[in-house]
């Protein structure tokens, strides 16, 4: 299968790209620059897809709105408008992007309801849209990532970077470190 995946550079969208190519699926990854300030992400999700061989395509997008010192206003859904858009154009029949059960609290375009909604779109185009860890939390997501031997060192986990170095007060910074304290030795 062909299957274009959101890889943003965070541990959730690598280890979505992982379980593709490890599924045998035919993967090109994508990310979208729309002013965030940790757009250093693009160039971990740059260095995970070439860890997979899988071609990368960076898209400019508008500076997004921000709802707060995390929340862009309606980020999932413009991405995965383009990146249907662009499936479609492409004769690419799935897309997948990684949103957990940890996000629901704090995003709500990372919900199931939200997903069964944009599920219904891609069906309009031909696309099916894919959230393989909308029901894990976190924890569970690093330990699929184990599993996978997904290369978690070149992820990036960080809202507001100081310097190119994660700030570690960020939610992001904090999900993370909790999550990897988690795994076993």
């Amino acid at each position: 299968m062909k299957s274009l995946i959101l890889l943003s550079g965070g541990i959730d969208s690598a280890v979505v790209l992982g379980a593709c190519v490890a599924g045998g699926d035919d993967c090109l990854a994508v990310g979208f620059d729309y002013g965030q300030a940790h757009a250093v992400e693009l160039d971990a999700a740059k260095a995970v897809a070439d860890h997979y061989r899988v071609p990368f395509e960076r898209i400019d997008l508008p500076p997004m709105p921000k709802v707060d010192d995390v929340v862009f206003a309606g980020r999932n859904l413009v991405l995965i408008s383009h990146a249907i858009a662009m499936a479609q154009a492409r004769g690419i029949g799935s897309v997948a992007i990684g949103c957990n059960s940890s996000d629901w609290l704090r995003f709500p375009d990372c919900r199931p309801p939200f997903w069964r909604a944009v599920a219904q779109c891609g069906e309009a185009y031909g696309v099916k849209v894919h959230t393989p860890l909308v029901y894990m939390s976190k924890l569970d997501v690093i330990e699929y990532a184990a599993k996978l031997d997904v290369p978690l060192g070149l992820t990036w986990s960080c809202y507001a970077p100081a310097d190119g170095e994660p700030c570690g007060e960020c939610l992001a910074c904090k999900t993370r470190k909790e999550a990897l304290e988690c795994l076993p030795a």
